[in-house]
């Protein structure tokens, strides 16, 4: 649609289904009262919970036409990854990149459509300069309040992609919390860090650690290809830029990686470049391990 809107149908799924997928510009917040109306899947992407007629998701575009559900705050310092790494990352105020609605079965794309149409071209950026981001190199240590270390993800659509969230997979398995949007690809990722864990960084993971997050990740898929999450894997392929075809090679790309293609892909986007917001006593303690990097104030 020309406000940025897609709607994607597949007649072939035979249960009725509707999903819809939001990204958010990064300086944009869900308001308090309406955070119950999503559920949460990246670093800034998001999906309409409980959609599961047309009635329901008029109800939603009502709200988004008459409220304030997202709230536009310029935030100053190392907290916003996009501006740390682009200096300063200028959208327009526009609280929602893009909005994708998926839809299955029987459901009428007409009255979907017309639906799409009431919603305010105004909260529409269809800004989607920031994927065109490339990875950190050099460590770059900014002095913050939220202590995070982070990088930009390869594309959907490269080598590296596949054994890119095999990598994710790994910080998560060692407690390490991670945000991580794979819908946007290229996009940000955030492994938030405490004093007891830095040393996570600067450890290989082993052998074992590896076949067991690529099992991880190769049950993930099976279950992303469902017929009963048809309408949001529709939504998926469309935001990360990719077709579904190249999606389904992933299963068997992800079970042929090597222990030596994960550790190519740890140094690549984790040990030869980063940018972290760090508060004093964890800058001293990412210097102990990464002598080489730099402090920004």
């Amino acid at each position: 649609m020309p406000s940025g809107i897609q709607i994607l149908k597949d007649e072939n799924c035979k249960t009725d289904r509707i999903s819809v997928g939001i990204e958010l510009n990064p300086a944009a917040k869900i308001a308090q009262n309406r955070i119950n109306l999503f559920e949460k899947s990246g670093y800034n992407y998001f999906y309409l919970k409980e959609i599961n007629s047309a009635g329901s998701l008029s109800d939603f575009v009502s709200l988004l036409s008459k409220e304030k559900i997202f709230l536009v705050k310029k935030e100053e310092g190392p907290t916003n990854l996009l501006r740390l790494v682009l200096n300063d990352f200028n959208v327009n105020s526009s609280p929602i990149v893009n909005i994708t609605f998926g839809i299955t079965g029987k459901i009428d794309e007409t009255e979907i459509i017309e639906l799409a149409k009431m919603i305010p071209d105004s909260i529409i950026s269809n800004s989607t300069a920031y994927y065109k981001l490339e990875r950190v190199i050099g460590k770059q240590l900014y002095r913050g309040n939220k202590n995070f270390i982070a990088n930009i993800s390869p594309p959907s659509f490269s080598d590296d992609f596949c054994a890119f969230l095999v990598f994710i997979k790994l910080i998560n398995n060692r407690n390490l919390k991670v945000r991580f949007s794979p819908e946007t690809a290229p996009s940000p990722f955030l492994i938030y860090l405490s004093e007891d864990k830095i040393s996570l960084l600067a450890e290989q993971p082993e052998k074992n650690e590896i076949e067991k997050a690529i099992t991880n990740v190769s049950n993930w898929l099976t279950v992303l290809f469902l017929q009963e999450n048809r309408s949001r894997f529709l939504i998926l392929t469309a935001s990360m830029g990719v077709e579904e075809k190249v999606v389904k090679k992933w299963p068997r790309r992800i079970k042929n990686l090597k222990e030596s293609d994960i550790l190519y892909i740890w140094k690549k986007y984790l040990t030869s470049g980063f940018v972290a917001s760090l508060d004093t006593t964890l800058i001293l303690k990412v210097q102990e391990i990464f002598p080489e990097s730099d402090i920004i104030e």
